[in-house]
């Protein structure tokens, strides 16, 4: 049986150590044993509803580069995450997803999810065809993802709807509190997406380091960013 390290438990302590029978788990059940020795995958709290599917971690494996369901935002539930899982999920690096989380993915889905991820609490992830994260996004407090209807509609000739298609957001964008990002969402690199916003559609035309923000959401700035390296407000009086 795997033991965490001791960094590991000086680091998350009660964290890891109440919840090590399922972390040890998951990452035997969806990693190779070379890379589940690791145990690159923390749980906080997890709920899983359905473990099918597979994992890849694309480069360098580390213990505890990803987490999932860890408290990061306190004035939301310590819930953990909530994990139904049925096709692919790649990881490209560091990923921490906080408390309170949802993760639901279809039997034919990819999701892929870059270095650096961050949803800071209350993400609802739904992959039922195919979302792709760049590198070093940050996504604020309950944001929802879902590239599918899960329903079509019909036209009066007799055609259907298809009812999904991929969401693909870039690099270094950073996507503000209560934010929906429907299927065919394609964002540009370096973008900002206002609180409360609705993405249904591609905005990769527009410049990069732009905000967007509305519903629908439209262009609202361009040359603004943000700035990974140094972003932390400084309050005064």
């Amino acid at each position: 049986m795997a033991v965490p390290p001791p960094s590991l438990v000086f680091r998350y302590g009660i964290y890891v150590l109440a919840y090590l029978p399922q972390i040890i788990w998951f990452n035997f059940h969806y990693l190779p044993w070379r890379q589940a020795l690791r145990l690159p995958i923390l749980l906080y709290k997890p709920r899983l509803k359905k473990c099918k599917g597979k994992i890849e971690i694309i480069g360098p494996v580390r213990t505890g580069m990803i987490r999932l369901g860890f408290p990061m935002v306190s004035i939301y539930p310590k819930r953990g995450i909530s994990w139904e899982h049925r096709g692919m999920i790649r990881f490209r690096g560091v990923c921490k997803i906080g408390n309170n989380s949802f993760v639901s993915t279809g039997e034919f889905s990819r999701l892929d999810i870059g270095d650096n991820f961050c949803a800071t609490t209350t993400l609802k992830l739904v992959c039922y065809h195919a979302i792709t994260f760049g590198k070093n996004v940050l996504v604020g407090w309950e944001n929802l993802f879902c590239d599918t209807d899960f329903h079509t509609f019909r036209y009066v000739e007799g055609t259907h709807s298809r009812g999904y298609a991929p969401i693909v957001i870039g690099d270094n964008n950073w996507l503000a509190m209560r934010s929906t990002i429907l299927k065919g969402t394609i964002t540009p690199n370096d973008c900002i997406v206002g609180a409360n916003s609705l993405l249904h559609g591609d905005y990769s035309g527009m410049p990069e380091k732009s905000m967007i923000a509305g519903v629908p959401a439209t262009l609202k700035k361009t040359g603004v960013y943000r700035d990974n390296a140094n972003d932390l407000i400084n309050y005064s009086i």
